[in-house]
């Protein structure tokens, strides 16, 4: 659900990429994340250059896309100059800082002003939006192009969020869906893991619990004088990077803690599920457990700050975190000699963020033919496989689980098939109330008010969690309606699967 600034060093190799554009349908079938997101990705010198496209004369037809500045927009923005040289139907891309962009939007659409085509949206907004008419349906469009769309390559975990009420609003062009980073190097270490075991009675591994998350982050908390992997400490080293600034990352964060914990923001009655004792035993593991392990900052911080701890090797592991940072993350193996980053499910694994950045059709669009065929090109299997390679988060499977295309660019792609691994259990056991909530998107930006209350000790949890249902009560006027129409809940006694480690693209 997220983010803002994104990666910012990719404009030659987007010239060698995607504005040469062309790359063959043939690769075998494949973000983000989450949210995404994503401060500067490594450049792979290994990525293939792709054929030009012939342009053709433009048509005098223009659509207007709305969507989030950064990294990722900066690839689609050259796929839709790309998408210009092959139909000649002119794109102006609209870049807004994610920050503003929910309320221009929702302005915009609410005054039915039509000045945007095709509008961007991550999935707590969808509700809203669809709720109040200001979409067009996507219906007809895809039963008509279900072949050129491929949409059974999309993880049905994303895909369903753009759904609502059983009506297929829009499609996922880039998923921040989260996960966790640790350094395999620390945790693989032989005096490091006898150490853990003598101190704590279990394995030092990839942690199945968020009490083994937080032993680990008090477990690797080291100070001047100390030793790490049999070396001297010189400066302060942290267990842990928590992104708890009054940003909305906080709220991904404790949600994604609660979920595993058998928590929700909205019980299935519709009243707040922030008060129950689950809830808050969640927000008391991070708080209190983790917090106290994280650098200084961490009050103020978002994802970009954690994943600049963790390249600078400053941090042993993140907190749940987005999986399109790979590229960022990866960085610590050039700035620390030694230094090996590893990605893996956070305990919980498909109980996560399924999070996308979705395009749709505004209602009031006058081209709305025109922004449907762009629509479908952006997130179409090809324009799809230029986005992976130019370092986006792709939702499509087939290039996710392409290990060979994946070992190839291990610095912008390593985190893939643990990506799919995730989304494969998502369609499985994530599901929460909250997103079919109408009330979702005020509910998400007012959120970090509250927990960022509760993790500076400004407020207590009980006290703040109380004061957020209450809101949440006066956003839905007494108890929330769920409009989950469609959806299938997941089986509540399905078992998390096994992580199979050699998903794992290791270091060579």
């Amino acid at each position: 659900m997220r983010h803002k600034g994104f990666y910012r060093k990719l404009t030659g190799l987007l010239g060698v990429i995607v504005i040469a554009a062309g790359c063959s349908s043939a690769v075998t079938p494949v973000p983000a994340t989450s949210s995404a997101v994503t401060p500067v990705p490594a450049t792979s010198s290994a990525v293939t250059p792709v054929p030009a496209t012939s342009a053709v004369p433009l048509n005098g037809k223009t659509i207007t896309w709305a969507t989030i500045s950064g990294f990722y927009t900066d690839i689609a923005t050259s796929l839709a100059a790309d998408y210009t040289a092959k139909t000649g139907t002119k794109v102006n891309v609209v870049q807004i800082d994610l920050q503003s962009m929910y309320d221009k939007e929702t302005l915009d659409m609410a005054g039915a002003t039509g000045a945007y085509d095709i509008v961007t949206w991550n999935l707590s907004w969808l509700g809203q939006w669809a709720g109040a008419k200001w979409l067009a349906p996507l219906t007809d469009y895809v039963a008509k192009n279900k072949d050129a769309l491929q949409l059974g390559d999309i993880s049905p975990a994303l895909m369903q969020t753009d759904s609502w009420q059983g009506v297929q609003y829009g499609l996922p062009y880039y998923t921040f869906t989260q996960g966790m980073f640790y350094r395999c190097d620390l945790f693989e270490n032989a005096t490091e893991k006898a150490n853990f075991q003598a101190k704590y009675g279990y394995a030092l591994d990839i942690p199945t619990t968020y009490q083994q998350m937080a032993d680990q982050a008090q477990f690797f908390r080291r100070k001047p004088g100390d030793t790490l992997a049999g070396k001297p400490v010189t400066k302060d080293f942290y267990g842990i990077g928590l992104m708890d600034g009054r940003v909305n990352n906080i709220f991904d964060e404790a949600n994604m803690v609660a979920w595993p914990m058998g928590a929700d923001v909205i019980n299935d009655d519709g009243t707040p599920g922030v008060t129950s004792q689950k809830y808050e035993d969640a927000l008391n593991l991070i708080y209190k457990k983790m917090l106290p392990y994280a650098p200084p900052g961490s009050l103020s911080a978002g994802y970009d700050f954690v994943a600049s701890q963790f390249n600078t090797g400053l941090i042993a592991e993140t907190g749940p975190f987005y999986l399109d940072q790979w590229a960022n993350m990866v960085k610590v193996e050039t700035q620390v000699p030694g230094a090996e980053a590893c990605v893996a499910p956070h305990p919980g694994t498909g109980e996560t963020w399924s999070g996308t950045f979705s395009m749709g059709v505004e209602a009031n669009s006058k081209n709305v033919a025109d922004a449907e065929d762009f629509l479908g090109y952006l997130t179409s299997p090809d324009a799809q496989m230029k986005f992976a390679l130019a370092g986006g988060s792709t939702p499509r499977t087939s290039i996710l689980t392409n290990r060979t295309l994946v070992d190839q660019h291990r610095d912008t792609m390593g985190a893939f098939p643990t990506l799919a691994f995730i989304l494969n259990d998502a369609q499985n056991r994530w599901y929460t109330n909250f997103i079919w909530v109408p009330q979702a998107a005020k509910i998400y930006n007012d959120a970090p008010q509250y927990f960022s209350a509760a993790a500076s000790g400004q407020e207590s949890i009980s006290d703040a969690m109380n004061a957020f249902a209450k809101d949440i009560t006066s956003y839905c006027g007494g108890p929330c309606t769920i409009d989950n129409q469609g959806i299938t809940k997941p089986d509540p006694n399905a078992k998390e699967p096994t992580f199979d480690r050699s998903l794992q693209v290791r270091k060579p």
